[in-house]
């Protein structure tokens, strides 16, 4: 019996290929294993420009260091030439039936390819065990959000992820400052997640991740994570709104450029910045995504309101909130053959702040990127592609989208690639 066991998942694993261009082994007897991928490298050559300079009016929540009434100039990080992997991966999921219950095991692990360093770390992405059956979906794990997994839906080419064409760049950031507690549209480890069954196009999916160190003595935060949403899909159009809250990630303190404004305090001896004693914070998400298609067209859109608010201030000017509107648009054709191609434009908005103290300006934190590509394919699986971006930074804004180095504050970053990519 383990001898025929064997040899139907072996004989799968060559028949399956060519049924569904995927490489699958295994039956509903013994389950299924599939082994799947996406590699895409590309060759980068990236400049920044114009950041900004002192005497340019800055909103007050970025630094003024440096900006205002100082010399010599700020620098901005020179050119250079990139070989990158973007996020090139490597996944095997399958799933097996539970006898007659109705339920079947469901699990993947997945992990990042760096071809260009040799590096990773496995299942460093989505990677999860779970249940599934006429209830819906139930999963344990380190995935993405419903958040990110039901919005964000412009694609370009299926490339956007972790590249500098995303539209997450802008789209799901605070634009104040680069510390990741102020990003959406992520992944979340130690994670639960329910996702109902489809019922006429719609589903509706529930994640929490809590904080493994709450309650430790000392620790009087509960930095935990909720995201949810719904979506909708029926022939050419698809419809989905998400919400995430972030508690007692500080988004706002770790990025405001002005520190002295911070609910945090600083280690003397490590320099290791933590929240005040008696502060907390509650970060939320909002967003709106639709997709439609015509003919060999695709249009998609995103909006969304992204707010950070903190209490239990210490005496003195401290920051309270941030809130501002991002949205992104992109435009997607294939033209009847092998070429195709793809613009997008992501705003990120100037929003409005609260202080303990005084008024509060956001002059300057707009930010801009247009992006585009052509793509030519070789086949259903692989495809050569070319991409170009332009990241334009207000005076007092810092999106990055450059893996490569850290632009100054306003500066503007100009991107573009040579690549190749390849799903299996």
């Amino acid at each position: 019996m383990k001898r025929n066991a064997v040899a139907v998942a072996v004989g799968a694993l060559f028949i399956a290929p060519a049924a569904q261009a995927q490489i699958v082994f295994g039956n509903d007897t013994i389950g299924t294993v599939q082994f799947y991928g996406k590699l895409y490298p590309e060759v980068i050559r990236a400049t920044s420009s114009s950041a900004t300079q002192p005497g340019d009016s800055v909103s007050t929540l970025a630094a003024t260091s440096g900006v205002l009434g100082g010399t010599p100039p700020i620098e901005t990080a020179g050119a250079r030439i990139a070989v990158d992997s973007q996020n090139s991966y490597l996944g095997f999921r399958g799933e097996r039936k539970l006898g007659n219950t109705g339920l079947k095991g469901i699990w993947q692990i997945e992990q990042s390819v760096e071809l260009d360093t040799g590096t990773g770390v496995f299942s460093n992405r989505n990677s999860f065990l779970g249940l599934a059956g006429g209830f819906g979906t139930v999963k344990l794990g380190n995935m993405d959000t419903i958040y990110k997994e039901y919005g964000q839906v412009e694609e370009i080419f299926g490339l956007t992820s972790g590249n500098f064409i995303s539209p997450s760049n802008v789209l799901s950031q605070i634009g104040i400052g680069n510390s990741s507690t102020a990003r959406f549209h992520e992944r979340a480890k130690n994670s639960i997640q329910y996702q109902t069954p489809e019922f006429q196009g719609f589903r509706a999916g529930l994640q929490y991740s809590p904080d493994e160190t709450k309650s430790d003595v000392g620790n009087t935060l509960n930095k935990e994570l909720w995201s949810m949403g719904v979506k909708w899909e029926s022939g050419p159009l698809y419809l989905s709104a998400q919400y995430e809250r972030h508690k007692d990630f500080f988004g706002g303190s770790f990025n405001v450029g002005a520190s002295s404004l911070a609910n945090l305090v600083t280690d003397p001896v490590t320099s290791v910045k933590s929240p005040a004693p008696g502060a907390h914070s509650k970060d939320t998400g909002m967003r709106f995504s639709a997709a439609y298609k015509f003919g060999n067209h695709r249009v998609a859109g995103d909006i969304a309101r992204l707010k950070y608010e903190e209490s239990g201030q210490a005496a003195g000017t401290k920051f309270v909130s941030y809130e501002h509107t991002n949205w992104a648009i992109s435009f997607e054709s294939s033209w009847g053959g092998p070429w195709r191609t793809a613009i997008e434009w992501v705003r990120g908005g100037e929003g409005t702040c609260k202080l303990t103290i005084g008024d509060c300006s956001t002059t300057g934190l707009k930010g801009d990127l247009y992006g585009g590509g052509v793509a030519y394919d070789l086949d259903k699986q692989t495809f050569l592609y070319v991409l170009a971006a332009q990241l334009k930074n207000g005076p007092s804004a810092i999106y990055s989208n450059w893996a490569a180095s850290k632009p100054a504050r306003g500066a503007d970053i100009t991107h573009v690639a040579l690549g190749m990519a390849y799903r299996f």
